[in-house]
């Protein structure tokens, strides 16, 4: 299993407007090894607010797909000229281990 965590910094008082643009049907949902897509909201520091859109996909080659098709370019499309954008950094981490309660 593969998750994506895009971390984008927002000016204080616009997290809560790009958050929902991921909760908008892109197409994501509906491709081949998509698992979940999670948004998580920091508390704001120093006038700035942090967003991790988190994605879990089944491999690796359901996340290329993903990054491949057109509906991942039409999503994208503009997401550099947000001006309230300070700054987004994007990780990829492969699970090695996962526990649920009572295990």
């Amino acid at each position: 299993m593969i998750v994506v965590t895009n971390t984008i910094k927002v000016k204080e008082g616009h997290g809560d407007g790009l958050a929902s643009r991921f909760g908008q049907a892109n197409g994501v949902q509906d491709m081949p090894g998509f698992i979940r897509l999670e948004v998580w909201h920091g508390a704001p520091k120093n006038g700035v607010e942090e967003l991790k859109i988190c994605t879990t996909w089944e491999d690796e080659d359901a996340l290329k797909g993903w990054t491949t098709s057109p509906a991942f370019r039409e999503s994208h499309r503009g997401a550099g000229k947000n001006e309230n954008i300070i700054e987004a950094s994007l990780d990829k981490y492969e699970l090695l281990l996962s526990r649920t309660q009572g295990e």
